[in-house]
């Protein structure tokens, strides 16, 4: 069998995952060397093509959608994938090529999670793409090994069951709420490593939910990456839609109210959003900070670290009266803040060298700072594998940096609001109480919005988690 003959979704789609596997755990999204067209129609309400969906590029093959959906579906069940690859593999890990190891890994989640994509079509190209790169036992080994994968991929127990999936080293819990059964015990009897494999979540993320939840809530955290989540919006000013509203004819109601999940395409959210300005697609974890502010009435709010400015469009919004001013010490953010920023009378995008000159008594300012991100770790999925305790650590001292370098540039009696996407106390309640000594100021309030949806669930019960403080200043 020669290369030429692979599909040209899978050889995409391979390709994709062999030059993330030279940098994992730091995936790269600019590091693709295919790129793929993608089908709006064929998106589902996670913005992203469906792990079982098929695109069609202009000459009408099915590359966009379907490479783009195993390339997410492989990054999603990375570490799962190489579990089993480790297990079965005759030979170190890291010693494997990395073009088989990019083979194994995107056949494993196809044959595993995957199940539209027939088999034989899946073996097939992985070794027609491996001998094509490297020399002819090459394909071979892979043949052998995906045809063992194969074989151990059993039944699935319905939802309904309730499979305590967690304490069998030959179960897989799926999205939609079923177990899958191996038909070898070829995960770990460690429960915490075990557990890793069967979400893929980093051993060391396990660890640290386990030791300051308890491993219930940590099994709960790991299966919520699992999940597709939703495209949500919302009207950012606070105002209920109207019944004839266009979004309700393209959206369900949330279960937090006032927000809506997206069933439409990505084309017509667009052409939405251009109509309606005041509409965000925002989860409802992520606007819980400002949502928070309601009870406020500030005349100047500064955005430090407004990324691409959803908060700053929303702080913007939520206090017409006020004005908001917004930066990011990143040129690409601070060019999405930009546009963002087009039309909205009260929001001022500013360089952040010039935020030192800017008169010192806003009454407001937002710190929504950079952290392991890992409340949303369904959106993103490489941020679950960079997560290390040294990180953590530097991130702790960045987060600090930034809290002690922009405290003064709130008046006596001003707020601070402190938040992340994150689960963790040190980035959080720690740090806002660190940050109120710092400036002689107090927290007057928290909130922890912890991750809801389960496999299973409808996409309406799914949300993000997040924290906020707000500090008072004296």
């Amino acid at each position: 069998m020669n290369a030429r003959f692979a599909s040209p979704t899978r050889a995409a789609a391979l390709t994709r995952i062999l030059a993330q596997v030279a940098c994992f755990p730091e995936l790269r999204f600019d590091a693709r060397t295919v790129r793929a067209p993608r089908a709006a129609q064929n998106f589902d309400s996670t913005g992203n093509a469906p792990e079982n969906s098929h695109g069609e590029n202009s000459a009408g093959e099915s590359i966009g959608g379907l490479a783009t959906a195993i390339e997410q579906a492989t990054l999603r069940h990375w570490l799962t994938a190489e579990s089993i690859a480790r297990v079965l593999c005759n030979r170190p890990w890291l010693e494997v090529q990395p073009e088989i190891r990019a083979a194994l890994l995107v056949s494993i989640t196809q044959i595993l999670f995957m199940p539209r994509e027939p088999d034989h079509a899946v073996v097939d190209d992985a070794v027609s793409w491996t001998r094509g790169r490297l020399q002819s036992g090459a394909g071979g080994f892979v043949n052998a090994l995906l045809r063992r994968i194969v074989g151990l991929r059993g039944d699935c127990i319905p939802a309904s069951e309730k499979f305590a999936w967690w304490e069998h080293a030959d179960a897989l819990p799926l999205p939609d709420g079923s177990v899958m059964k191996l038909n070898e015990p070829v995960l770990s009897s460690d429960p915490i490593a075990r557990l890793s494999a069967q979400t893929s979540h980093p051993t060391a993320l396990i660890t640290r939910w386990s030791v300051a939840r308890g491993m219930e809530t940590a099994r709960k955290f790991a299966v919520h990456g699992l999940l597709q989540m939703p495209i949500v919006v919302h009207d950012a000013s606070g105002n209920t839609l109207a019944s004839d509203h266009p979004v309700r004819k393209c959206a369900t109601p949330h279960s937090v109210e006032g927000f809506f999940v997206w069933n439409d395409t990505t084309e017509s959210l667009a052409s939405i959003l251009a109509q309606f300005p005041a509409l965000l697609v925002q989860d409802p974890a992520s606007a819980r900070a400002v949502d928070g502010t309601r009870d406020l009435s500030p005349r100047r709010i500064l955005d430090a670290c407004a990324g691409r400015g959803t908060k700053a469009v929303q702080c913007a919004l939520r206090h017409p009266n006020a004005e908001v001013w917004a930066t990011d010490p990143d040129p690409q953010r601070m060019a999405s803040l930009r546009a963002r920023a087009e039309g909205i009378a009260n929001l001022k995008v500013v360089e952040l060298a010039e935020i030192g000159t800017l008169p010192r008594h806003f009454d407001m300012m937002i710190l929504d700072v950079p952290c392991s991100n890992t409340g949303v770790l369904a959106r993103r999925l490489e941020a679950r594998y960079r997560f290390t305790d040294r990180n953590l650590d530097e991130l702790l001292r960045l987060q600090r940096g930034i809290g002690d370098h922009h405290r003064g540039l709130c008046a006596s009696g001003g707020i601070i609001l402190w938040s992340t996407c994150s689960m963790d106390r040190a980035e959080n309640q720690d740090q806002s109480k660190w940050l109120a000594k710092q400036a002689g100021g107090k927290v007057v309030r928290e909130d922890e919005w912890l991750p809801h949806g389960m496999p299973g669930d409808s996409q309406t019960m799914m949300t993000d988690a997040s924290y906020h403080g707000r500090i008072l200043l004296p």
